[in-house]
């Protein structure tokens, strides 16, 4: 079966193999118990912000599974990969930072600045293609990339792929803006699929069993999309993973307050 590139990077011909040459080793020191990936960020300040004040502490890394840049502006892409770094929030390479040739974005809304700031694009420079975790006491095999090869798709037909791929047992993606957990069997081919509903607050929870192998799809923090209802840019979505607990969940974050709050304090201003 033929790998299910994105409808876009066919459109822009651009579906080139991304970089595997970089990568990174990430050793988490055994007072750090919880893992969060950032799903897709795309400049999105209010969404990470949101993530930043829920789940931010000692005991856990916050880590992004790329595509910081894009569909929004270069001023807030530029800002977002800006306190990335400040935060010291580790990334792997997504396809709209590979596209950026020379700092300029790809994709931004028309007649909005393209080119990112130096630190910004500096940042981008620097991201590798995956990082592997190291976590003390997992038992598995962690890594964090982007996507499949040629920016492809994750779904339960190339679960397995993906896996065998990064030599994992579970591996944190994002590209499809669909947050998902698929768990495959050992011998399995197909995995099963347990998607998170982004337009709800409610989060998705699954105990990890040593007998399967698992791909997390943590969506987009700015343009998280539902089946049958597509994007929802007021909600936000994002993984974890609990060492302790041995679990995995899909979260999102609602974003209409906060909008709702900017809007309100605009008109109050005086013309």
């Amino acid at each position: 079966m033929a790998l299910r590139s994105c409808k876009r990077c066919r459109k822009i011909g651009r579906v080139s193999e991304p970089s595997e040459e970089r990568g990174e080793t990430l050793a988490l020191p055994p007072e750090v118990r919880r893992v969060v990936v950032l799903g897709d960020p795309h400049g999105d300040l209010i969404a990470l912000d949101l993530v930043l004040a829920r789940e931010a502490g000692p005991e856990t890394v916050i880590l992004s599974a790329g595509d910081n840049v894009g569909y929004a502006d270069a001023t807030l892409s530029s800002y977002l990969c800006e306190l990335l770094a400040a935060k010291g929030i580790r990334s792997v390479r997504g396809n709209h930072e590979a596209w950026s040739e020379e700092g300029e974005l790809s994709q931004a809304p028309p007649g909005r600045p393209r080119q990112l700031s130096e630190a910004a694009w500096a940042y981008c420079q620097g991201l590798p293609h995956r990082i592997r975790l190291e976590a003390p006491g997992s038992g598995r095999a962690i890594a964090l990339v982007h996507s499949l090869p040629g920016w492809a798709y994750v779904n339960a037909n190339q679960t397995k792929r993906l896996l065998d791929v990064e030599e994992a047992d579970l591996v944190f993606c994002g590209h499809t803006h669909r947050p998902a957990i698929y768990a495959l069997k050992r011998g399995n081919r197909r995995a099963r699929v347990t998607r998170l509903d982004v337009r709800k607050d409610q989060p998705v929870r699954v105990e990890l069993d040593p007998e399967l192998r698992y791909v997390v799809d943590a969506g987009s923090l700015a343009r998280p999309s539902a089946p049958r209802v597509g994007m929802i840019p007021t909600r936000g979505s994002y993984a974890l993973l609990d060492l302790d607990a041995r679990t995995l969940e899909l979260r999102s974050v609602d974003k209409e307050p906060r909008l709702r709050q900017l809007l309100e304090e605009s008109l109050q201003r005086p013309q």
